[in-house]
């Protein structure tokens, strides 16, 4: 597996790359300041994943990671971030990124959401679900939203927040895969999303957790804690 780590500080990145080169992982450093040019360098790469600093100077970690798609579309690209913020993952969601991995994540962790990504599948905030505040007009609406998923539908979301493939769902759920891929456009479409990693990032984020998942999704955030 060949990673790209792009971020802004070369110590930081150093350390990811060692982990990761550790484990096996052809890794190649990005380490961006102001000069937009130096996205070029990954061209000679060719990566499976790119791990992108959402808070890059200038270039912005967003528009880098677009980037990185447009000129290699079968790379998985991945928010690196400090904080589940939720107009930074909308907006990676948007431009086509396969997840995120908050900063203080273990290493085993951050190896196993890496070759997750590479497999194809999403990775959506985790640590949201243990939040406690009380429901936002917000979580309200998109709780209303949620209501039009039929129950087929919902057990199918709940196996995209818990990273499954679409070729994974159909063996699961025993369904064809051009009737997981209608389920998936269903779920999208009723939510007002428009991709697998939006459609886990909104659900986490507004609470919209079938019960199996709720359990898989605290187990989690429970062993990041720790």
């Amino acid at each position: 597996m060949r990673v790209l780590v792009v971020n802004d500080h070369l110590l930081f990145g150093q350390a990811i790359g060692a982990i990761l080169e550790a484990q096996g992982i052809e890794v190649r450093m990005l380490t961006i300041g102001t000069d937009r040019g130096h996205l070029s360098a990954t061209e000679p790469l060719q990566p499976d994943v790119a791990l992108v600093e959402v808070s890059l100077p200038d270039v912005g970690g967003i528009e880098a990671g677009r980037r990185i798609l447009e000129e290699h579309p079968g790379a998985k690209v991945l928010a690196l971030t400090a904080s589940e913020d939720a107009g930074a993952l909308a907006a990676a969601a948007l431009a086509g990124f396969h997840g995120c991995v908050l900063k203080d994540t273990s290493v085993s962790q951050l190896v196993g959401t890496i070759r997750a990504a590479s497999d194809g599948r999403v990775t959506p905030p985790r640590r949201s679900v243990a939040r406690t505040a009380t429901r936002s007009d917000e979580d309200r609406d998109a709780a209303l939203l949620a209501e039009y998923l039929t129950p087929r539908e919902r057990e199918v979301l709940g196996l995209l927040m818990e990273g499954e493939t679409s070729a994974s769902i159909a063996r699961l759920l025993s369904l064809s895969p051009n009737t997981v891929r209608t389920h998936i456009q269903n779920v999208l479409t009723k939510l007002g999303v428009h991709s697998r990693f939006e459609a886990a990032s909104f659900a986490v984020r507004h609470g919209i957790l079938p019960e199996r998942t709720q359990a898989v999704l605290v187990e989690e955030a429970g062993e990041g804690a720790a």
